[in-house]
């Protein structure tokens, strides 16, 4: 089940909107998957700067949100002892276009930058809706389902061998 607006502003340790900027390898934690950049434009949530970076799973397997570069998205980020600010596919983390149900409920930003002085325009943009059945209330929820995912694969390679 998503969660509500509330429940993702709640359970989240920054609410922010942002265009991607750069995606690359995440080589900072132990976890790996991506490391995203995005340029900061409104944050109703925490204090990040005017870049910030997030981390998130390489794949939708390991609950990796499906950033692409110069889209601009409403991010919900937590932040726990292995990941300073990471989003996974189970947040209300969602291209900003498809967020009016969260921009309704968040109101007004606590912070805005200025828009850069040569402004992109991507109007062929593609929607993405990703659906996740599993609820992040916690740091731990894409732990907890790359290690079910883990064991079942073991469960079932051990029925093949029998």
């Amino acid at each position: 089940m998503k969660l509500t607006p509330a429940q993702g502003l709640s359970s989240s340790h920054a609410v922010f909107s942002g265009e991607v900027t750069n995606i690359a390898q995440n080589e900072a934690t132990r976890f790996r998957g991506l490391e995203v950049t995005l340029r900061v434009k409104k944050v109703w949530k925490g204090a990040p700067a005017e870049e910030v970076k997030v981390h998130t799973a390489g794949s939708s397997a390991a609950c990796g949100f499906p950033f692409v570069q110069g889209k601009t998205y409403l991010v919900y980020a937590v932040h726990d002892e292995a990941d300073p600010m990471r989003v996974s596919l189970c947040s209300r983390t969602a291209l900003l276009e498809d967020a009016g149900e969260d921009i309704e409920f968040l109101g007004r930003p606590s912070n805005e930058f200025a828009a850069p002085t040569s402004p992109k325009s991507n109007d062929s943009e593609t929607k993405n809706k990703d659906h996740c059945s599993a609820s992040a209330q916690s740091g731990y929820g894409a732990s907890f389902g790359l290690t079910l995912l883990l064991v079942m694969g073991a469960v079932l390679a051990i029925r093949r061998m029998a």
